[in-house]
């Protein structure tokens, strides 16, 4: 082997060496998955709290930003979830819905006293939305390390939680819905829209 040769060799290995080093740095990235509706027509503007511009967010999408899905008799974290988590080391998940319900929902709606028959259909809707993302939100901490944070927020297209349509409201945090409990555990400098159509 020539002097060139070898030379050549050693640049490719260092070039090497230098690519993993670059994949270690970027795994110190946080990653967020965002679980949003496959039939939805909603784009977000920039990332929702707790990720922010840094973060590596990794979009997936389901009918009904379903997180489950039934699998020999068992109900199991949806299989894109779960191959997402293989490719990455998770630090947040969001779930965000939209004004799009499903139909499974409303029979729990109702039995949870969430939906009653004297409510305007469209009061149905917009209350079984924030549900379908609480019960989402409450499915993925059960399942999730503890140390993953699971948010919920649902974006108002119509106005439904103040006369300003188009905007996200957090309805879910780590196990609370209370607005005021979960204000109580953002940071204080936060700009986040808190709300709930269901206490």
């Amino acid at each position: 082997m020539n002097g060139d040769a070898l030379e050549s060799v050693i640049e490719s290995v260092q070039e090497w060496a230098g690519s993993r080093n670059d994949m270690g740095r970027e795994s110190d990235t946080q990653t967020a998955l965002v679980v949003s509706c496959s039939m939805s027509s909603c784009k977000l503007r920039g990332p929702l709290w707790p990720v922010d511009t840094t973060w590596n967010a990794v979009s997936v999408e389901t009918l009904g930003n379903q997180t489950q899905e039934r699998y020999e008799g068992k109900t199991v974290p949806d299989s894109t979830i779960e191959h997402r988590r293989t490719q990455h080391d998770i630090t947040a998940v969001l779930v965000v819905g939209h004004t799009d319900p499903l139909r499974s929902l409303v029979g729990e709606g109702f039995k949870e006293g969430v939906l009653t028959e004297s409510l305007p259909l469209q009061t149905v809707q917009y209350r079984l939305v924030e549900y379908n993302v609480r019960q989402q939100v409450r499915f993925l901490q059960q399942v999730l390390p503890s140390s993953v944070t699971v948010a919920g927020y649902v974006h108002d297209q119509d106005g439904a939680y103040s006369s300003f349509p188009d905007k996200q409201y957090l309805v879910a945090f780590d196990g609370a819905t209370d607005p005021t409990t979960i204000r109580a555990h953002l940071p204080d400098d936060a700009s986040i829209r808190v709300a709930s159509l269901l206490t």
